[in-house]
This record gives C-alpha cells, structure tokens and sequence, in this order.
C-alpha cells in the first residue's frame, strides 16, 4: 500500500472520537503507564481501566506498591486475565525499578525488556505513552486492521511489527497504536465489524465486509 493511503488513512481515523486507556493515563507518571500496560495484556479497556484505578488509588506510590500483599493486589485485580502471574510482575517490576533503576522507569526498549512481564508491546507503549518516543507497539487490534486494510500481509502482531518498522515512515508511529486500537474496540472488532460504519472503508482490502444489519 502507498504511502500517501496510509497516510490518508491515519488522519481519517485520527479524527475518531475516543480515546484508549493509555491514552487517558497518557499524563500519569511512567510507571503507572507501565504498570497499566502489563494489566492491559490479554484484557480490554472496560476491565483495565477501573482496575488500574482501584489499584493505584490504594497505591498511590511505587514504593507502597513494591511492599503490597500479593493477595491485595489479586483482589483488585481479579477482573483481568492470569492476574496471579500479573501480580507477580508488577511486585518484581516494581522492586526492581526502586532497586536498580531508583524509582525511574527505564527509557529504552533494551532496559524495558528486562523487566518481568514486558515484551515489545509493553515496552513500546511505555516508550510512546509515557515518554513521547518513537515506537510501534503491535497488539492484535493493529495486527488485525493492518492485514484487513492491506497495509501489510503477515501472520502475526510480532511480524506486523518488523515489516512496519521497515516500511512505516516513524513520523507515524507516534500515533499508529492510539488511532488503531480505538478503531480496532469501536468498529473493525475481531467478529462482525462495523464495516458500514467504518470511515476507511474505501482503502480497505477486507473481503467479507458487513453490511449494516
């Protein structure tokens, strides 16, 4: 796909209303972006959001984090998926910030990836929400709507990545994450999208579009 369609297609869904979660915890300390984010794996904004809430209100501070009962925290955190494994990332990350890195968040993707729970979505959603960095966190919804739209023909959000890193121009990829993820939870879900009420719909390669019912 030429740029010049991506490019149309970005500033299109740019103009969406909405906003995601990390776009709401966009001026939140880092290490509550990157605490949400870990909470976020594999569970929607509607759970995530008012967990992440719960959560830090009782926490307030990394380090009252660091020392919580893990019980605590599976209690608050019980509405999203493997919160026990969750619970023991965010206990490890947590101490491992205060210890090494004195209660700061790492700003790069080598140092993220060291800390327990954090894969390349985790750390580039940090890296883009949290410090305004350039780079492309990959989840299902943008592997999804780019191989709908045609934007790229891969098997997996790991592969969307490395041929978007390749292909998308970076001034993009600030913005790439937020538009798509608000597209992909609002009109082109996994099942039955909206494809009638889809403002892209002219750019998209997607063969069994939905009629409105």
């Amino acid at each position: 796909m030429k740029i010049k369609i991506i490019d149309k297609i970005l500033k299109t869904l740019a103009k969406q209303q909405g906003i995601s979660m990390l776009g709401q915890f966009r001026k939140k300390t880092p290490w509550k972006i990157l605490i949400a984010t870990i909470l976020s794996a594999r569970a929607n904004d509607k759970a995530t959001i008012p967990v992440s809430k719960e959560l830090f209100k009782k926490y307030p501070t990394l380090k009252s984090l660091a020392k919580a009962d893990p019980t605590d925290i599976k209690k608050i955190i019980k509405r999203t998926v493997y919160y026990n494994q969750k619970t023991k990332y965010i206990l490890k990350t947590a101490n491992i910030l205060i210890k090494k890195y004195n209660s700061k968040v790492p700003d790069t993707m080598q140092e993220l990836l060291q800390l327990p729970g954090v894969g390349y979505k985790v750390a580039g959603c940090v890296l883009v929400y949290a410090f305004n960095k350039q780079a492309l966190p990959i989840d299902t919804h943008c592997h999804r709507i780019s191989n709908r739209i045609g934007i790229v023909k891969t098997t997996t959000p790991e592969k969307t990545m490395k041929v978007l890193e390749k292909t998308l121009p970076k001034k993009y990829w600030l913005i790439f994450n937020e538009v798509m993820v608000i597209h992909g939870q609002s009109i082109c879900r996994p099942i039955t999208p909206l494809c009638w009420k889809c403002p892209i719909k002219k750019y998209c390669e997607y063969p069994n579009k939905t009629k409105k019912p």
